[in-house]
């Protein structure tokens, strides 16, 4: 039974480079992304580190849970995770190659054929796994659901669940709304309806497996060779696995195409849900901006 780990964390399983300090961590200045308190800087080819005060230890979490049960799944493999002077270190293989998002437009058809090919593959790996909770949906830690609609609106915000059941699991999303939407003070003629609504229309869900955030910004692809016409194929890598967990069975396909930068539906990386679900589901995900917005 999965057991999430305890920090500080080494991972012992795999062929690990020779680690950087938290202080080599913090010189370094090949930094790839930054946002508030959180950076992620590449030591060197081998090692990326995402590290920060507001950082969480669920993501470090998924990386371990992925190599451990599902290991066919192409994420980075985390070589250690800790705490150093209220920062948290998150040391990881560093993914070759380079986000989707800087080349979709620039290749071919088939190209994009084959990069689809290996995200579908991805994606259907995460699919068949079973959760080790019955009936859990939640983080990959045991604990909450990492997504921004689950991020509490009441005073004291934390993210909600976990949930066991999916009618929970919906509970939490249409109450949070109504948080929302009462906190400014706004009318909750929306709140009323999905709280009637969506509790018969989102059911018979099993808890799947959940990247939560697929979109080319998060997608590193990498050439791995050329066929006799000049195209090529890549290797395809999933990171920031950040909202990773147990969602229902429509969630990463809502998640991915609800987004202004993701792939587009024609790509065929996702199976669309019925029609039913999708028309549910969107008003909530697509808050409109605003006071009201979950965002």
């Amino acid at each position: 039974m999965w057991q999430p780990v305890t920090l500080p964390f080494k991972n012992g399983s795999l062929p690990r480079p020779t680690l950087p300090t938290p202080d080599e961590i913090r010189a370094c200045t090949t930094i790839l992304w930054e946002r508030s308190s959180v950076k992620v800087v590449a030591v060197n080819d081998e090692i990326v580190v995402k590290f920060g005060t507001s950082l969480n230890a669920w993501e470090g979490q998924a990386l371990v849970y992925l190599e451990r049960y599902v290991p066919s799944v192409p994420a980075p493999r985390l070589y250690a995770m800790y705490r150093d002077a209220k920062q948290l270190f998150l040391v990881m293989q560093r993914a070759p190659g380079v986000p989707l998002s800087s080349i979709w437009r620039s290749l071919t058809e088939p190209e994009k054929d084959d990069i689809v090919t290996e995200l579908r593959k991805a994606v259907d790996t995460l699919r068949q796994a079973k959760s080790p909770w019955p009936d859990f949906y939640g983080g990959l830690d045991g604990g909450s659901v990492h997504h921004y609609l689950f991020w509490c609106r009441k005073v004291g915000g934390k993210y909600l669940g976990p949930f066991h059941g999916e009618a929970a699991f919906v509970a939490g999303l249409t109450g949070n709304y109504r948080a929302a939407i009462e906190r400014d003070g706004l009318p909750d003629f929306k709140a009323r309806f999905y709280e009637t609504s969506l509790l018969h229309v989102l059911q018979g869900h099993r808890p799947t497996l959940t990247h939560g955030d697929i979109q080319p910004k998060n997608i590193v692809v990498a050439e791995k060779g050329r066929n006799s016409r000049g195209q090529r194929s890549f290797d395809v890598m999933l990171v920031d696995w950040e909202e990773a967990g147990w969602y229902p069975d429509f969630w990463e396909y809502f998640s991915a195409t609800r987004r202004s930068s993701a792939l587009p539906p024609e790509a065929g990386v996702f199976s669309s849900p019925a029609p039913r679900q999708y028309y549910a589901e969107s008003p909530v995900i697509e808050v409109p901006p605003g006071r009201s917005s979950l965002r």
